[in-house]
């Protein structure tokens, strides 16, 4: 049951970053950019570190994704205003690792 776990996270990264990328760049609707934005906060960075992290439990799993995922992207984004360069489009480089994260986890196959 762990490979399963972490893959479905996987799985669950790539294609939320995708989904939450063309939604925040290509999406002729507000909501559907705010559908967008939520996603990209709630999911990715957290699947990128969840992807590699068996919980043990399925709900522990999903939580500690949405836990980690909030606390990057607003930590991502105190830097950037701190350092006086926000710039809202940089958090899809968020969802650029979390692609490259949870695509090398796949690749890589079970835990070692």
């Amino acid at each position: 049951m762990t490979g399963s776990r972490t893959q479905l996270t996987a799985y669950g990264g790539i294609i939320s970053s995708v989904l939450a990328a063309v939604l925040l760049l290509a999406a002729p609707w507000h909501a559907a950019s705010l559908i967008g934005a939520f996603l990209l906060a709630c999911v990715p960075a957290g699947a990128a570190v969840m992807c590699w992290i068996d919980s043990g439990e399925a709900a522990a799993q999903a939580g500690l994704t949405l836990v980690i995922s909030l606390a990057a992207v607003a930590i991502f984004s105190a830097v950037m205003i701190w350092i006086a360069a926000w710039e809202p489009r940089a958090l899809l480089a968020l969802a650029l690792l979390a692609v490259g994260s949870c695509a090398y986890r796949l690749r890589r196959g079970g835990l070692r």
